[in-house]
């Protein structure tokens, strides 16, 4: 419990789980089915530049402002915050390495390359998907009760304010995709009232256009 006798919601972190398991979990199809369609692969290219800078501000951010204050206040075990680093090196590594053919690829569509970033992201997701799990069975609950409010969102400010302001509704899309309706007013509580309009006026439909042109 921190100081002031309250617990921190850390559940919106889940959330952002949830994006990164399931876009990362698309890639590899979503590469492979571009080959040699140019169209195509402008429009997956796009999606994949998007993801692949998400995940790497969301492990920015818990490298920067997270893991520090964790091995400051808690006995945590050494061992765990030592695989921490080492999923998230392995993870940054694949990222970097995708991040380097995917403006190529997202202009010719080339089997080689596409089938070579899918290949990556394939490898990497059984440490991405441990690393998630882990976080959220073992650090979330810690979490709640050693950071103070203003430290976990600086956490959710340092992500968001990675996301240009154009395509913040959007990805306001991709975070509720697959909350329940509790979950969903839950996190679009802390959500600016303005925004939360815009959502249901343009954002959700944007969205929606998006998603199927990706997923096809």
């Amino acid at each position: 419990m921190t100081a002031s006798g309250t617990f921190v919601d850390t559940h919106e972190m889940v959330l952002i789980h949830r994006v990164i398991r399931r876009e990362f979990g698309q890639l590899p199809r979503l590469f492979r089915t571009a080959a040699n369609n140019r169209a195509r692969s402008k429009i997956i290219g796009a999606h994949a530049k998007e993801m692949l800078h998400f995940l790497h501000t969301h492990h920015t951010g818990e490298d920067e402002l997270l893991f520090p204050l964790l091995r400051k206040r808690t006995a945590l075990d050494p061992e765990l915050m030592d695989r921490m680093d080492v999923q998230h090196a392995a993870v940054d590594a694949a990222v970097k390495a995708v991040t380097a053919d995917l403006p190529g690829w997202t202009a010719s569509a080339n089997a080689t390359a596409g089938e070579r970033m899918a290949s990556v992201v394939d490898a990497t997701m059984p440490t991405l998907i441990n690393h998630l799990a882990e976080e959220e069975q073992q650090l979330l609950p810690i979490i709640a009760v050693t950071l103070t409010q203003r430290e976990w969102d600086a956490l959710g400010k340092h992500g968001m304010s990675a996301i240009p302001l154009t395509r913040r509704l959007v990805m306001l899309g991709h975070i509720t995709e697959e909350t329940d309706d509790a979950e969903r007013q839950r996190f679009l509580q802390v959500v600016p009232a303005p925004a939360r309009l815009a959502y249901k006026l343009i954002g959700r439909r944007q969205f929606t256009r998006e998603t199927t042109a990706i997923r096809g």
